[in-house]
């Protein structure tokens, strides 16, 4: 008996730490309360924590404790107006090929990369299982090296209130190398271009989802401030890069 109740307690406990930061961006719930327990502290912030300025209205807010995301597509906001065909990208695109595994030195990460899509109401996957602490790929943006901004996404805090893969995004600096291995053998190799703290209530859309004129990458997670009522961090980090060699 002491034995199964212990398994249960478990079990509720990995269940109340997904459902506290399962979600990663737009209107997502946040991250696990370390504060109350105080085995790790807040996750770190970008150099400049300014909010980012909207250029569409915000997408409807969710209950707080919502795990998910709402499709990009579901906004006009994700559906920037196409780069002139005079554009010429700075790096020459790659053919399509899915992401396998992603590495950022400057802060520690190596991790594999699975591929994640949409739920049946429209909004994004996140990381689970086995798979919690691994990077996500959306597959309903371009693979990494392909011309537009492909979307990597991974948790802040993980299980046990431990940091999970992207803990330290916010230490991310521009000039960082953020390498990503492809199906085909080859690897994009990336540059920081800037990094973004912006409430969760107004993420740039646009800014992330918006056609560009080459190969970019956009890296999410939560950060900010935890709200404790509504069980989640009160912004996102996104980190934004371009391809420098494929």
């Amino acid at each position: 008996m002491t034995t199964g109740s212990a398994k249960d307690g478990a079990r509720r406990h990995r269940t109340s730490v997904v459902a506290a930061c399962a979600a990663l961006f737009v209107i997502g719930g946040g991250a696990v309360v370390w504060a109350a327990n105080q085995q790790v502290g807040p996750p770190p912030a970008p150099p400049v924590a300014a909010g980012v300025a909207e250029r569409e209205p915000p997408a409807p807010s969710t209950s707080p404790g919502e795990v998910t995301a709402p499709s990009p597509s579901s906004s006009s906001g994700a559906s920037a107006a196409a780069p002139e065909a005079s554009d010429e990208p700075a790096v020459r695109p790659m053919p399509a090929s899915r992401p396998t595994a992603v590495r950022i030195p400057s802060i520690g990460v190596e991790s594999p990369v699975h591929g994640l899509g949409l739920d049946a109401d429209g909004r994004l996957q996140v990381p689970s299982g086995e798979r919690y602490d691994e990077v996500a790929w959306y597959d309903g943006s371009p693979t990494p090296g392909e011309v537009g901004p492909a979307v990597l996404e991974g948790h802040v805090t993980g299980s046990g209130y431990a940091p999970s893969v992207f803990f330290e995004l916010g230490n991310t600096r521009e000039g960082d190398r953020i390498e990503v291995d492809r199906a085909d053998g080859s690897t994009a190799i990336f540059e920081v271009t800037e990094i973004k703290s912006a409430p969760k209530a107004e993420f740039p859309r646009i800014d992330v989802y918006g056609a560009t004129k080459g190969p970019e990458l956009r890296v999410i997670t939560c950060g900010g401030a935890f709200d404790e009522e509504s069980g989640r961090h009160l912004d996102n980090v996104i980190v934004f890069a371009e391809l420098v060699r494929g």
